[in-house]
């Protein structure tokens, strides 16, 4: 407030000095803000005064160049950029290179500010405008030609085309029923699914993948899996048609209710960065690209360069964590490797390493999910950057241009329907020896493989065996037993024929034949005569012990006591 109050009363008091001409007078003796504000509203309502400003501010080759890009971008300029790449010279400013230090610049350029300041990493030099008086500068200067998102023609070439409508739907009915069979298994942390459950979804669903690239080829997969498996295991309802269980589980991503932990995916270029752990800044995330698709264009393609500046203009971006954290983030290539170029000041690093990257990621995700067309090129860093294993910051960063399908149309609510393409179920052969318990299925039957695994040893290319080993792997009771022998009519067979039913009974009539009898207890005695006599001898000793073999004795834990007292009576220590 009070910077804005000084903003206010510098306009109101230098009003002759400038030259302006006004259609009216305004006397610079406001005493209260309130008042100054009243007066600033008076002037700013003529267009007059707004351009006699606006002029005068620019009235030089060097203020029209500097409030062309503060006024509209939030980045500080460094001095060093100007001098490299631009006619300007810079370096006659007087200035104290100690500390913190800030001078408005005279002339024209009287809201711009020049400060240096050092931080961990090196010293600053750079132009700046105070955001309170930049965002009523902003009132001043007309509106960048691409503030609103506009359709774009896409007429840059892009080496590929997403487009995953139909991979999504499949994929929908694929994951539902490995889920079912609990085939979708999860590591350690519970957050990143493991590869052989990549690999049976990718073999086995029509997805499409972004990138042929080894290291890149199941980034689509892993968004998708993590997405259903959370939602299924947050009671999320699987509906018959699988578009709407695509908008339900959109709906509740939007609206935070599930931790899918997807934007680990998003922050893979960073080394040990996360979302904050509670979730807001996943919250903030969503909530602006649901805006951003709302403000968007539905009839054509939109650049993401457009999209970026949309967001710098109005000043918006998501701090994955607080400020005096994000400055110690590393990445996998040389931060302090970053030169300047005419794409990128040194300032810029948090919109580029943290802010582009994810919003670019949950772009390339809602293209997993099918509601976005993408437009790329392989993964290739747009800045100029001392990179150390790879040409890009994040895989992320080629994306170029985004178009909403018709399923998004329907998804994101500009649809009232939405036709589904029918799914083609590839029919599954299985024979069910009458003899053995053998199964037989096409050995291209990957999902049917992955659930007989659980049950049956392979003994050949397509055939299976059903197993005491694997029927009892992981379970640890009867009860966990039954449920596996349950889950196997259930995934399986129903109405397998008899000899499977058999199988099944003898395990049944097998279960808990071995006793445990924790009260007994086995005492191993020394090889000594005089104590081997004594437990010869003494009857008492003898009605005590249930069962004695060469030197070992089996004693009911409850006459521990009594065994104790008799053999130290007859000077015999014992400390149990």
């Amino acid at each position: 407030k009070n910077q804005i109050y000084d903003f206010l009363k510098g306009i109101v008091k230098n009003i002759n000095t400038l030259g302006l001409k006004l259609q009216f007078n305004i006397e610079g003796q406001s005493s209260t803000k309130a008042a100054l504000v009243n007066d600033m509203l008076v002037l700013f309502r003529s267009a007059i005064f707004r351009k006699d400003l606006r002029d005068y501010l620019t009235k030089d080759e060097k203020s029209a160049w500097l409030y062309e890009r503060l006024v509209w971008d939030s980045t500080p300029i460094p001095i060093e950029y100007v001098n490299r790449y631009h006619k300007f010279n810079f370096k006659d400013i007087d200035y104290t290179r100690y500390g913190w230090n800030e001078k408005q610049l005279s002339g024209s350029m009287f809201f711009v500010t020049h400060r240096v300041y050092y931080t961990y990493r090196l010293e600053r030099d750079e132009f700046v405008i105070k955001d309170s008086l930049r965002n009523i500068l902003k009132y001043l200067f007309p509106l960048p030609s691409d503030y609103l998102l506009q359709v774009d023609d896409a007429k840059e070439s892009c080496e590929y085309e997403y487009e995953n409508s139909d991979g999504v739907i499949n994929f929908i009915s694929t994951i539902k029923s490995m889920l079912d069979s609990s085939l979708v298994e999860f590591g350690k942390t519970n957050e990143k699914p493991l590869a052989k459950s990549l690999n049976i979804l990718k073999s086995t669903s029509a997805i499409s993948e972004f990138f042929e690239d080894k290291k890149l080829s199941s980034l689509a997969t892993d968004m998708l899996t993590r997405s259903f498996y959370y939602y299924y295991h947050s009671s999320g309802a699987f509906y018959s048609e699988e578009y709407k269980t695509l908008k339900n589980i959109l709906k509740l991503q939007m609206r935070d209710k599930l931790p899918f932990f997807i934007t680990r995916i998003f922050l893979s270029h960073l080394k040990k960065v996360r979302f904050d752990s509670f979730y807001s800044s996943e919250k903030e995330l969503f909530d602006l690209v649901e805006h951003i698709i709302s403000d968007m264009p539905k009839d054509g393609y939109v650049s993401v360069d457009n999209i970026v500046k949309y967001c710098r203009y109005r000043d918006i971006r998501v701090n994955i964590d607080s400020s005096y954290k994000s400055k110690d983030y590393h990445l996998e290539c040389d931060v302090d490797g970053y030169e300047f170029s005419e794409n990128l000041y040194v300032n810029d690093y948090y919109e580029v390493l943290f802010f582009e990257p994810i919003l670019k990621a949950t772009l390339f995700y809602l293209g997993a999910l099918g509601l976005l067309t993408l437009k790329y090129d392989r993964a290739k860093s747009p800045y100029t950057i001392r990179a150390k294993n790879s040409e890009y910051i994040s895989v992320w960063d080629s994306l170029k241009y985004i178009k909403l399908t018709k399923l998004g149309m329907y998804v994101f609510g500009y649809e009232d329907s939405y036709e589904q393409k029918k799914i083609e179920v590839s029919s599954t052969n299985r024979k069910f020896d009458e003899y053995k318990p053998i199964v037989t299925i096409d050995e291209k039957d990957i999902i049917m493989m992955a659930k007989l695994d659980s049950f049956c040893d392979k003994i050949d290319t397509n055939r299976y065996a059903l197993s005491y080993i694997k029927l009892f792997k992981d379970c640890k009771n009867i009860k966990a037993l039954e449920a596996k022998i349950d889950s196997f009519y259930k995934n399986i067979e129903p109405n397998p024929p008899q000899v499977f039913n058999d199988f099944f009974d003898e395990i049944r009539e097998n279960s808990n034949m071995l006793k445990r009898d924790l009260k007994q207890v086995v005492i191993d005695l020394n090889n000594n005569k005089k104590l081997l006599n004594l437990f010869m001898s003494n009857k008492k000793l003898q009605e005590i012990v249930t069962k004695a073999q060469g030197y070992k004795i089996i004693v009911h834990k409850d006459n521990i006591s009594k065994l104790t007292k008799i053999v130290k009576d007859n000077g015999f220590f014992i400390d149990f």
